[in-house]
């Protein structure tokens, strides 16, 4: 890390803002009758690659693909993960195992995964030791306690404990990933005390908590240049009616909750200033002036996306200090009918302090309910309503902004699109910008919902999709199953998907990130055997343990990439 933070920063920096085990299983693209094994034709980055020589892992150097390094596959509907031939995948931390020295399991549904290495905080970047975050963003009661109707208390505890985030440290040895004991490993769930920091702490919206129990909903997520967690609560409200006596709140869900990874004393952080409504993401990155900016999108029909700018600037040198830099901040949402940034400020936003309910009751008294309610606060100064922005990324060299509109069955727009945005001056504090449709989907592009998103260190974009109609929809029969694609950003074929990855049965794939070398690809599959209807007629079997038949969420890291050298 630099002490004179940069806009377009280094590859490494830009991976951080990205995503004891009983059992190994391995997988390979062989067994899939979809696996072409002819060879294509690769950049001169990924020629130097599959030839030996190293590539050095500099974003303002390294050419981009303009076609796909690897032969793409068809899609298909085989209940397993169908790879490119030459590479494979490892099941890694599965739902249920154990993994911390207290007898905690892995929680349900993975979803965004962070890569921490071990050796970061003294300067390291190990690819081959590292401590992950992983979120589990729901459970499935057929799975979780085998009651889908009404739930037990013991039920509801054991749901409880199965979302959250695991921390858990994982090693490479040899060709295969374990994970480790490790006094970090540990998992923060629905129960876990957390602290609220910013302008909604103790206020009427939250009740006066200061403290709050859990979180939930954990959907995708981001890392801060610190070294810390920011995983984001989704879709919170249902769990009120699921989880009836357990003292469930939903208003002190819905937030950017910020864990530190290497020091369990550290309490969770509910960061209010970055605003109230169905979290998807946190792309982090540093301005020109040091200030920390983070971009987020809200899940849903018709929603907005936002940016944070916090108060304070980055410090190098000062961890301590930076664990509290998203504590204050402000909070801005996009218009895109003239490429501006609107701010959700009470005190200084009259359109705010005049916003008035459907019955003339105003809408909001102060910053705290604005933020609160930050999706309506949005909506009423101009905010523009988009098609359920997921994920966003920002491009390691161009320092563009991409963000996946997964879908809006309101306005015909079923098989979504990604757009790409360009902050005015290159300043990702400026509050003006310039944007464009980067992919549509379709069967003319192979895809269809496009949800989390990931660059590698060329600027290639890789992007897995979000379908729960793929059985059902005949518009989408293209598709196959939910999927991984590769798409060049620069050069003839930008913006041309290259299926990289069939996930298994009822499954999608969540959270990629890439390990600092480039050889692994940490993925999770989330939710395989989904539409199942009892444990007697189960759809997916996908990474079942030995002796069931049961599919079970879990974590897969994808080998068989050259990698490059730092």
């Amino acid at each position: 890390m630099t002490s004179q933070p940069q806009p377009h920063q280094s590859f490494w920096h830009r991976l951080l803002d990205a995503k004891i085990t009983r059992r190994s299983v391995l997988g390979t693209a062989a067994a899939s009758a979809a696996a072409i094994t002819l060879p294509v034709a690769f950049s001169d980055a990924q020629a130097a690659a599959n030839n030996g020589a190293p590539i050095k892992a500099d974003p303002t150097t390294l050419k981009p693909q303009t076609v796909a390094p690897f032969r793409p596959i068809d899609p298909t509907r085989a209940d397993t993960l169908t790879l490119p031939a030459g590479y494979r995948f490892q099941v890694l931390a599965p739902w249920g195992e154990t993994f911390t020295a207290d007898g905690r399991e892995m929680g349900f549904n993975h979803d965004f995964v962070g890569y921490f290495p071990v050796d970061m905080l003294e300067g390291g970047q190990s690819a081959t030791d590292a401590l992950l975050t992983i979120n589990h963003e729901y459970v499935n009661p057929l799975f979780v306690g085998g009651n889908t109707k009404e739930r037990t208390p013991a039920q509801i505890k054991k749901e409880m404990e199965s979302v959250g985030v695991s921390v858990v440290r994982v090693s490479k040895e040899g060709q295969s990933w374990k994970v480790m004991p490790d006094a970090r490993n540990r998992r923060i769930d629905a129960m876990t005390k957390i602290e609220l920091t910013g302008p909604v702490r103790g206020t009427a919206p939250v009740k006066g908590a200061t403290v709050v129990s859990g979180t939930v909903g954990n959907c995708s997520g981001g890392q801060t240049p610190w070294g810390t967690l920011l995983t984001c609560e989704e879709n919170v409200d249902g769990y009120a009616k699921a989880w009836e006596g357990s003292g469930y709140e939903a208003m002190h869900q819905g937030w950017v909750t910020e864990i530190d990874p290497f020091d369990p004393d550290w309490m969770p952080k509910k960061r209010t200033a970055m605003g109230r409504f169905r979290h998807e993401n946190a792309a982090v990155t540093l301005a020109q002036d040091g200030r920390v900016v983070v971009y987020m999108g809200d899940d849903m029909q018709d929603a907005c996306i936002y940016k944070f700018i916090s108060r304070g600037k980055y410090n190098p040198s000062n961890r301590a200090a930076n664990r509290d830099l998203l504590a204050e901040g402000d909070l801005y949402v996009a218009n895109f009918g003239n490429g501006s940034w609107v701010l959700l400020d009470y005190a200084q936003n009259k359109k705010l302090q005049e916003a008035k309910s459907s019955d003339g009751k105003p809408l909001f008294a102060s910053q705290a309910e604005v933020l609160a309610d930050a999706r309506s606060s949005a909506l009423a100064i101009g905010g523009t309503p988009v098609d359920r922005p997921e994920d966003i990324e920002i491009h390691p060299r161009t320092g563009e902004v991409y963000a996946a509109l997964t879908n809006n069955s309101k306005h015909g727009n079923y098989f979504g699109h990604i757009i790409k945005f360009r902050e005015n001056k290159d300043d990702f504090t400026a509050l003006t910008f310039l944007w464009e449709v980067f992919a549509y989907g379709g069967p003319q592009s192979g895809f269809a919902s496009p949800d989390n998103l990931v660059f590698d260190p060329y600027g290639n974009l890789w992007m897995v999709t979000d379908n729960s109609d793929l059985g059902t929809n005949p518009i989408k029969a293209y598709h196959g199953n939910n999927a991984m694609f590769f798409l060049p950003t620069e050069g003839p074929n930008a913006g041309e998907a290259y299926r990289f990855a069939v996930g298994p049965t009822d499954a999608e794939m969540t959270g990629p990130v890439f390990s600092p070398d480039g050889k692994t690809l940490f993925v999770s599959v989330q939710h395989p055997g989904e539409d199942s209807e009892s444990l007697d007629k189960l759809t997916s079997n996908f990474a079942a343990a030995a002796g069931s038949k049961t599919p079970r969420p879990t974590l897969v890291a994808i080998e068989g990439f050259p990698g490059w050298t730092a």
